[in-house]
């Protein structure tokens, strides 16, 4: 390659690297919208997928690539990936995905996974090209793939909150300039004017669809079809979709009416989150009496015993709670939401008749809730948490991208921590398992206290299909057990557990009796329903229903059919996409390989090693990796932040460490030997020294558990980041011409691994997780000896 090609040719590399990974962010967020998000590591699975089908064609293509050819064919395959952006994004608008137990879902997610694979496709022959066909020395050229990826994550915010959908377009426009690139470094003038052409193409469309509430928007969303005639505005960001309708009088849906009460007339504003979760703008102005209907709610019992006294609300939404905190006689009233989008809301014109932003004993504060409580000085009279997450979470079964950290055990001793003496912390979720196991977390994290009747904290009431759990800081009085009484007879409420009195619920009442964390997990474990407390070391509340039982039908009894079968959806999903993978990978990538394997290169054993080695690094690495997303996602305070941070600062750090592996006698022993342990000893410090490590970050703002996050990954991406090349050195020693198909099996590995890791969480737990991960890399060392071995000494 001549002098004058290298920085257009790095140039092109960065530029596709980004789009890769921001791509698989930007899919991330539109699945969320399009259907759950427990699919947020089905997109991570099928961006490896498409980026393992691309080198193994430059591996059966390898002629394509060779000597001068390499910048023409690089410049033609970026291009593919601007064209095939668009009409991947078309395809995931139209094909409506649903999770119903039938065999015709599978070639539905099977035609959903290829829609999602299919830029990643082209990109991957880049990439494998680059890496395996160049002459370029490959620690560089591998470090700078990892840092162009390491860029792509934090573009997304800026693309979302200035593109909203159209975002995804926008990636075309990266991959045409990629190709521009890559002409200019084999100067191919019809290249460049393709790429030229692309260019423009791209940023019109961007343009046209960003300025269009009519134009490429999604027909289907949670499986059923999207309209878009009441929606009035619509709001983007990294973590939601918003849609804000117009207002209109309506009956007000309360979310737990009591029997004995009648909902109001309210002229109202809804805003919709992911396409399914609600939450109503009630445009009362300072008229706050004409809510009071809203006493009629159970999730607002707190307030006949509280109702004076500084309030927290965990979740502002739609301003609804605030409003029924300052109609109760509340003040201050601290309202704490994650989203911006939803205080722009309730701050900007949209929201203003709330009467809620510009009252001066209100604070809107954007941040975690767990987070901000934790570093807060405050006390409370009431922290309130009312069916704060949205359904897309839930019907989830908050694997992976949907939970939220605030149903731990930890969690709620945060809680209680911020009480003053008398407070109440009290959270409202559906009836049946998801309360059951609340009440759970509840007891546990009063027995951490050292609480030892913690029942006598504890009260619960429901009302139609809605439970609110109350637990107090001390013991409820006995002038507290008359107030509940006497307003669940006013209301017609039921007391479903009170202080004094049996459980109505067999189950409830086995929860409630428990003396001790391990009489309480005993109880909570059944057959098939998993009731036990929450942790963040497992933090899958939602999760509810064991994974041997999610096949089968709904557990005998269940009383709460929209819970259970929201976590059956969510468990076959993962288990679909599990399938979906499977079989594209044996369709697109092993018939392939197998196909142009000699067997007597299938035997050999050098051929053999080299393949568990790649393979053994993606499947350890994707294990390691998702690890730290969920351990990062409840120090960062949301998932998607989790995402961003994670994948960008591991993937840099990895660049990193590829750069300086160049430098480093990783191929020769007894370096060799010892990079895998020390990767492996990583791993295993971080996995058990967590409770020491994240000691105390989550109550620091912001900036520093974001920081944390980068020094964490960092630590691990650097030594991770050699494993690569050094492989790659040590297999181009009598594997050169294999070497694409050795970076096709890395990704096949990682491609398995991404759906088989939530699953190990689920299980086991996330140090079991990272363990795991760390174990794989140990078992790289006898593939390294027989990798190293003279030719005359292997078998």
């Amino acid at each position: 390659m001549l002098p004058s090609a290298r920085l257009p040719f790095y140039l092109g590399l960065f530029l596709v690297s980004c789009s890769v990974l921001t791509l698989e962010v930007l899919d991330t967020r539109l699945l969320s919208v399009l259907t759950w998000y427990s699919l947020a590591f089905f997109v991570i699975a099928m961006g490896l997928f498409g980026l393992t089908a691309g080198a193994i064609q430059v591996y059966l293509r390898h002629e394509e690539y060779a000597g001068e050819r390499l910048c023409g064919a690089l410049a033609r395959d970026a291009l593919q990936l601007a064209l095939a952006v668009p009409v991947s994004f078309v395809l995931l608008l139209i094909v409506p995905l649903r999770a119903e137990a039938v065999a015709t879902t599978v070639p539905l997610f099977v035609l959903f996974a290829a829609a999602v694979a299919l830029p990643f496709y082209p990109a991957g022959k880049v990439v494998a090209a680059a890496l395996t066909c160049s002459p370029l020395p490959v620690g560089r050229v591998y470090a700078v793939d990892l840092l162009g990826a390491a860029l792509g994550a934090p573009l997304v915010p800026m693309l979302l909150e200035r593109l909203g959908g159209s975002a995804i377009l926008s990636v075309s426009v990266l991959a045409a300039i990629a190709s521009f690139a890559f002409a200019q470094a084999a100067a191919d003038r019809t290249q460049t004017r393709r790429a030229v052409v692309a260019m423009l193409g791209a940023f019109l469309l961007v343009g046209a669809n960003a300025a269009s509430s009519r134009g490429l928007v999604p027909l289907w969303a949670k499986g059923r079809p999207e309209a878009r005639d009441q929606v009035e505005r619509e709001l983007w960001n990294s973590h939601s979709r918003v849609q804000v309708s117009p207002p209109a009088p309506v009956l007000a849906a309360l979310w737990g009416k009591g029997d004995k009460c009648n909902a109001g007339w309210v002229l109202q504003r809804a805003a919709e989150i992911d396409a399914h979760a609600a939450t109503p703008l009630y445009l009362v102005g300072k008229n706050l009496e004409s809510l009071r209907f809203l006493d009629c709610d159970v999730s607002n019992a707190v307030h006949c015993i509280r109702p004076r006294g500084p309030i927290a609300i965990v979740g502002v939404g739609g301003s609804r709670d605030i409003q029924s905190a300052l109609l109760a006689g509340h003040g201050p009233v601290v309202g704490i939401e994650l989203n911006a989008r939803l205080l722009e809301l309730v701050r900007g014109p949209l929201g203003k008749d709330t009467g809620v932003a510009d009252r001066s004993d209100v604070v809107l504060v954007h941040d975690e809730a767990r987070s901000f409580l934790s570093r807060s000085q405050d006390r409370f009279a009431v922290i309130q948490a009312s069916l704060i997450d949205t359904w897309a979470a839930t019907g989830a079964g908050a694997h992976a991208l949907g939970e939220n950290g605030l149903y731990t055990v930890e969690a709620f001793g945060v809680f209680l921590d911020r009480l003053e003496p008398g407070g109440i912390l009290s959270v409202s979720r559906w009836l049946g398992t998801e309360t059951d196991r609340l009440v759970a977390v509840a007891m546990a994290a009063l027995l951490a206290r050292g609480v030892v009747r913690p029942r006598e904290h504890i009260a619960l009431l429901r009302a139609g299909v809605v439970s609110t759990l109350l637990v107090a800081r001390d013991p409820l009085s006995e002038a507290d057990r008359i107030a509940l009484e006497a307003v669940s007879a006013e209301k017609g409420f039921s007391i479903t557990a009170l202080p004094g009195r049996a459980a109505l619920a067999q189950r409830l009442e086995g929860i409630l009796a428990a003396t001790d964390r391990a009489a309480l997990d005993r109880r909570a474990l059944s057959v098939s329903l998993d009731l036990r407390p929450t942790t963040d070391e497992r933090p899958f509340f939602f999760n509810v229903v064991r994974l041997g039982a999610a096949l089968g039908s709904l557990p005998a009894g269940a009383d709460d059919v929209i819970a259970i079968e929201g976590n059956l959806i969510a468990t076959r999903t993962l288990l679909l996409s599990f399938v979906a993978a499977l079989v594209l990978v044996l369709g697109a990538i092993a018939v392939p390989l197998l196909r142009r394997a000699r067997l007597e290169r299938a035997l050999d054993a050098p051929l053999v090693a080299g393949l568990a080695y790649f393979a053994l690094i993606g499947v350890g690495f994707m294990l390691a990796e998702i690890a730290l997303l969920q351990r990062l996602s409840l120090v960062l305070g949301h998932p998607s932040y989790s995402l961003m941070v994670v994948l960008s600062s591991l993937v840099g750090a990895m660049g990193i460490g590829s750069l300086v592996s160049d430098r480093l006698p990783l191929d020769r022993a007894p370096w060799c030997y010892v990079f895998p342990l020390f990767i492996a000893a990583v791993l295993a410090g971080v996995a058990l020294g967590w409770p020491r490590l994240s000691a105390g970050i989550a109550a620091a703002p912001t900036g520093t558990r974001i920081c944390f996050a980068i020094a964490l990954c960092g630590v691990v991406g650097v030594f991770a980041g050699c494993a690569f090349p050094a492989g790659m050195r040590l297999a181009q020693r009598s594997l050169g011409a294999e070497t694409p198909w050795l970076w096709g099996i890395n990704g096949v590995g990682s491609v398995l691994a991404s759906s088989l890791a939530i699953l190990i969480a689920l299980t086991h737990g996330l140090t079991t997780l990272m363990l795991a991960g760390a174990a794989l890399y140990v078992l790289l060392v006898p593939a390294v000896y027989v990798l190293l071995r003279p030719a005359g000494q292997r078998s």
